[in-house]
């Protein structure tokens, strides 16, 4: 159950404007193919290009391009997470690997890489652990027990899903996250943000997608980060559907007109940036909302059907 914490709060808002997060970043604001990216919530692990992500049109599961760790083994992008302490925060983004290719990456304790590695290495094929093969993915807890380790598999030559919540509603001494890959939970909420010793993490930092090997080849795309939990994967959508839920019209000039067949308990309303514009209980089968003061652009409408949570995505 999520807490809230007066205090924790209140410097998650403080937070914001300095750190702030983002509801949508599709890859294709970067130049075209080939193009370094560094820039925004982009880094590498020197603060250099030579080791940045770069652009790619190979593959992409929205627009034309993509982000896009290459097998130089020099490659050592970081995505940018603010050194969160207090708050609720999810990442999501989708991969594509090809056959015969493995991807890698590693959660930081500081956007400033190398002070901490928080819960191992995350290998997406061939860990050289257990007799992993390319579709062996495997969070390596590092502490010499295998049956310490997380597994689970993936598909190859398609793009899937990555969800990550992380609860640092207690402060980071207390924190706990889950993850999601392919929409089977891998980790489980509750699950401390903490290394294999029992350390936890210092701050949410960042996310390293590391060139690991020769046989790296990742793609990364429409990636997301909000100040907010993500829901179940497998309690999304298609479960609002089966209640009966709609909100309409999509795209909205004035008023946005919710409805379903069950209670619709809550409504909260996230813009680009990942802050939170609108919060209401409704508690009702119908509700109204006036968006006409809104600046025209993309939101997330994320809704609670009866205990049921899904995240709509509308445009003005």
């Amino acid at each position: 159950m999520k807490k809230n914490y007066f205090l924790a709060a209140l410097f998650s808002f403080a937070m914001i404007g300095a750190n702030a997060q983002f509801a949508m970043d599709d890859m294709e604001s970067y130049g075209g193919g080939n193009t370094p990216i560094l820039q925004d919530h982009w880094g590498s692990w020197d603060g250099t290009a030579g080791t940045a992500m770069f652009s790619s049109n190979a593959h992409a599961q929205s627009g034309s391009l993509s982000g896009y760790v290459d097998g130089s083994t020099t490659m050592d992008p970081l995505l940018l997470l603010g050194d969160k302490i207090f708050g609720s925060w999810g990442v999501k983004f989708s991969m594509y690997i090809p056959s015969g290719k493995v991807g890698y990456w590693n959660l930081q304790g500081q956007e400033t890489p190398g002070i901490q590695w928080v819960v191992g290495n995350i290998y997406f094929g061939n860990s050289g652990i257990g007799g992993d093969t390319e579709t062996d993915g495997r969070i390596d807890m590092s502490t010499g027990d295998e049956t310490d380790d997380f597994t689970f598999t993936f598909p190859k030559d398609q793009w899937f899903t990555v969800i990550m919540n992380f609860d640092f509603n207690a402060g980071a001494g207390a924190s706990t996250w889950t993850l999601w890959v392919d929409n089977a939970e891998v980790v489980a909420p509750g699950t401390p943000f903490a290394d294999g010793t029992g350390v936890y993490a210092q701050a949410l930092g960042a996310i390293n997608l590391y060139s690991l090997s020769t046989d790296n080849e990742m793609y990364v795309d429409d990636v997301e980060y909000i100040n907010d939990f993500y829901p179940d994967p497998n309690l999304g959508i298609g479960d609002l559907n089966a209640k009966g839920f709609a909100a309409y019209p999509n795209p909205v000039s004035n008023v946005l007109n919710l409805r379903a067949n069950e209670e619709i308990s809550s409504v909260a309303i996230f813009n680009v940036l990942g802050q939170q514009v609108y919060n209401a209980k409704v508690n009702a089968l119908n509700s109204t909302i006036d968006m006409s003061s809104y600046a025209s652009g993309a939101y997330f409408v994320k809704v609670n059907v009866s205990g049921t949570e899904g995240i709509v995505k509308i445009v003005k």
